[in-house]
């Protein structure tokens, strides 16, 4: 008696020749190796390098017209597919955009278990929890509904990758107005507070963290997940109704289809390039140290880096010239040669300002290989 198909994964890198381009997808549909209507998620590295830049609001919106344009899916149901990019394809880093998709197939025989993922998208979130747990609780519990969809315990989740938009401005002002007691932050405090809200949901709900109180996130850094790349922006219109968090889950899971498998390391600070080698061997490919050899090159698909810059302007007790306006660049563009070098190939995926994702000063790896 045959086996019941079961849901597959599976991951498509394409290079971008610019921001709103689509031919790399327009081949795959061609080649009958790609249907719109499977893909369930895109990440994706945009070439903006400064601000005011609409590079992330551009791929997104090209994206999701090719998928309605090409595809039989509502606007509607596109909108909820999460869509997440960072900015800043600098240095030698290529701007490209890894696509997934979720078919049915043969279950796999690999007791270390095959790629599940799910998706989700928070609760719109509201300029009032900005100050409280709640913010922290609507993004654990879209972790917990990805981890339901991919099929798998959210402690057996890998991995999530996601953007957490957070209210605009103008949001701030209407919620005072309204009534709302919301203290005044600047920028900076507001993306700590939104990125942190969302590694710490996943620190609850996938690490068992408790609930950290409500002054903890973006200020207590010695509470963080290994298992989350998320940052943050003031909501912009990428689909869905409001700011949302939209995230997918990556995990292993025995019994799921296909070829791929995920692995996870964190970076204890900027120079831990061994964390790939971590990420990769936990996701079973038995690479050495330095750089990939061909064979090993040939079975990665994607590699995502969340990393934060030195605690105190130091690295590894050596003074940062962090004065530099172009030092948060510098650092982004520093690590992606650090980690292409090891690869050997310079499509990777990195984004910075870590907030509770990693230990202070350091970070998150993934990897997914092919392992068929």
């Amino acid at each position: 008696m045959a086996n019941a198909l079961v849901p597959t994964i599976d991951a498509f890198r394409v290079p971008l020749d610019n921001t709103t381009d689509i031919a790399g997808l327009d081949r795959l549909l061609n080649e009958g190796a790609l249907r719109p209507d499977d893909v369930i998620a895109v990440t994706g590295k945009t070439e903006g390098w400064q601000q005011g830049e609409t590079s992330r609001l551009d791929a997104d919106q090209a994206i999701r017209r090719f998928l309605l344009d090409r595809g039989s899916r509502l606007a509607s149901t596109i909108d909820q597919v999460p869509m997440v990019f960072t900015t800043g394809g600098i240095g030698i880093l290529t701007p490209h955009i890894m696509v997934y998709t979720r078919t049915y197939a043969e279950p796999s025989n690999d007791s270390a278990g095959r790629l599940a993922m799910g998706v989700a998208r928070s609760d719109l979130i509201r300029p009032e929890w900005m100050a409280t747990t709640r913010i922290v609780e609507a993004n654990a519990d879209a972790v917990r509904r990805a981890a339901s969809d991919a099929g798998i315990d959210p402690s057996a989740v890998e991995y999530v990758v996601g953007k957490a938009y957070y209210p605009s401005r103008q949001d701030f002002a209407d919620a005072r107005a309204a009534g709302h007691s919301i203290p005044e932050n600047d920028d900076r405090v507001l993306f700590r507070k939104a990125s942190g809200a969302a590694g710490l949901g996943v620190a609850v709900a996938a690490d068992g963290l408790p609930m950290p109180a409500a002054e903890e996130v973006g200020t207590r850094f010695d509470l963080w997940s290994a298992k989350v790349a998320i940052s943050a922006n003031e909501w912009e219109p990428v689909g869905g109704a409001g700011p949302q968090t939209q995230l997918m889950a990556f995990g292993n899971k025995v019994g799921a289809g296909g070829r791929l498998r995920v692995g996870h390391a964190a970076m204890t600070d900027a120079l831990d390039v061994d964390a790939l080698t971590r990420a990769l061997r936990r996701a079973g490919l038995d690479v050495g140290p330095g750089p990939l050899s061909p064979e090993h090159r040939a079975r990665v698909v994607a590699v995502y880096v969340k990393f934060g810059f030195p605690v105190e302007g130091r690295l590894r007790g050596r003074r940062q010239i962090t004065e530099n306006p172009q030092y948060g660049n510098q650092v982004k563009a520093a690590l992606g040669g650090m980690f292409a070098s090891v690869l050997q190939d310079n499509l990777v995926w990195i984004s910075a300002s870590a907030t509770h994702q990693g230990p202070a000063g350091g970070g998150t790896v993934a990897a997914v290989v092919d392992v068929s």
